[in-house]
């Protein structure tokens, strides 16, 4: 029983020397990147080239196509980020000037483009790099009406300067197609390029 007694009395001592270190927590190392997140609006202004065609049903091959000569457009942009560390994600709408003139015609234009975007980008510092696909309508007319409409995507940089102003850049193409007004058997293919410097305040 003394053994038994000086055995445990020498455990407890040993086990009361012993220190038992504090928990360490690593803090996560901040992100260097702006916050995109939120609503923001703007405006662009850019030039557009493309071409069109139309065939006398969905499965047709087209003519000749004719040729939009490159013009300078203008609108307007408002859209929503939300942003997960460098990851930011969102949506955009966009509307700007038609008013193209189509080769060989010297009369003839589209009207103002509507773009709906999905968007996904990457932030760094106060980059932010990103990629579109969406969907994208107008109409033009030559002798008749067409009013088409198709995919959308491209890509693009914006940068704040400070905390709400930014400016940016965009390449955007559309793959558009729809029937003519009066007659849904006739389709019209149209073919639009982008490139607009933008403008913006963020909220």
């Amino acid at each position: 029983m003394a053994s038994i007694a000086g055995l445990t009395f020498s455990t407890a001592a040993i086990a009361g020397n012993i220190e038992i270190p504090e928990t360490i927590t690593v803090a996560p190392v901040a992100s260097t990147a702006a916050d995109w997140s939120g609503f923001y609006v703007g405006g662009m202004a850019g030039r557009d080239n493309g071409t069109l065609a139309y065939s006398n049903s969905p499965g047709s091959n087209p003519p000749p196509q004719f040729y939009y000569p490159s013009i300078a457009t203008y609108g307007g942009l408002a859209g929503f980020n939300v942003q997960r560390g460098n990851l930011v994600f969102g949506g955009e709408a966009a509307i700007h000037s038609g008013g193209m003139f189509i080769e060989p015609f010297d009369n003839e234009a589209t009207s103002a483009i509507i773009d709906l975007k999905g968007r996904v980008g990457f932030a760094v510092g106060n980059a932010l790099v990103f990629g579109v696909i969406g969907y994208s309508m107008t109409d033009w007319t030559t002798a008749e009406t067409y009013d088409v409409g198709g995919v959308s995507y491209g890509a693009g940089l914006d940068y704040l300067l400070g905390e709400h102003l930014f400016v940016g850049f965009e390449y955007l193409m559309r793959d558009m197609s729809g029937p003519r007004a009066d007659d849904p058997n006739r389709i019209g293919h149209s073919a639009i390029q982008s490139a607009a410097v933008r403008v913006g305040w963020k909220f």
